[in-house]
């Protein structure tokens, strides 16, 4: 059985909760970032616990600007995976849900070998066994991550002329179009078995 839910880069409003439940979006993905300046981008305490307490989960994707090769290096990955760190205790994530890191371009082999793996492995010993890491980007990134064990779970980019992204079936979220939802700019998705969304407590 997949879920449907969608990912934002602006904030979800509690005026937007009953579109979002009338459209079936069980989850919503939402971002950390260390150097954005787009106003609503980042998940708040207050945003987590207003979907939490209406029945809508949340999936956590780190993102800055990881749309080259440059970006990524072992010393980003653990300043990344820290501020992640970080970003997960300051709006109540719970242990053991995931955090998605992503690969925006179609990366090639050797970056993806590289830099990209290197960045990972930081991610994953930075994490530890608090949360599960994730990678969203092309079926060729999700394929060896994978692989290499420094990810757990993928998220397949929908950029479907990335490389890989035919051959790629072992995601647990699959984007969609992008579009608009309930006043959210979003891109649409769908979700299979533990795809580490979570909620969080909600202040009696």
């Amino acid at each position: 059985m997949t879920l449907s839910g969608c990912d934002a880069s602006s904030a979800c409003t509690e005026s937007m909760i009953s579109c979002l439940k009338e459209n079936n979006i069980s989850f919503v993905g939402r971002y950390y970032s260390d150097t954005t300046h787009i106003a609503g981008k980042k998940l708040t305490a207050s945003e987590a616990q207003l979907l939490s307490s209406n029945g809508i989960d949340l999936v956590a994707v780190f993102e800055d600007a990881p749309t080259e090769a440059s970006y990524f290096s072992a010393s980003r990955g653990t300043r990344d995976a820290n501020a992640a760190l970080a970003q997960a205790a300051s709006v109540g994530q719970p242990a053991g849900s995931a955090i998605y890191f992503t690969v925006d371009y179609d990366a090639s082999q050797s970056d993806i070998d590289g830099v990209i793996t290197d960045y990972f492995q930081a991610i994953a010993a930075t994490l530890g066994t608090q949360y599960v890491t994730g990678v969203y980007g092309s079926g060729n990134t999700c394929t060896a991550i994978l692989k290499s064990g420094h990810a757990k779970l993928a998220w397949l980019a929908q950029s479907t002329g990335w490389g890989g992204y035919q051959s790629f079936h072992d995601w647990v979220i699959k984007q969609g179009p992008e579009g608009s939802i309930c006043g959210l700019s979003s891109d649409s998705d769908e979700a299979q078995g533990d795809f580490g969304a979570f909620r969080v407590a909600v202040p009696a």
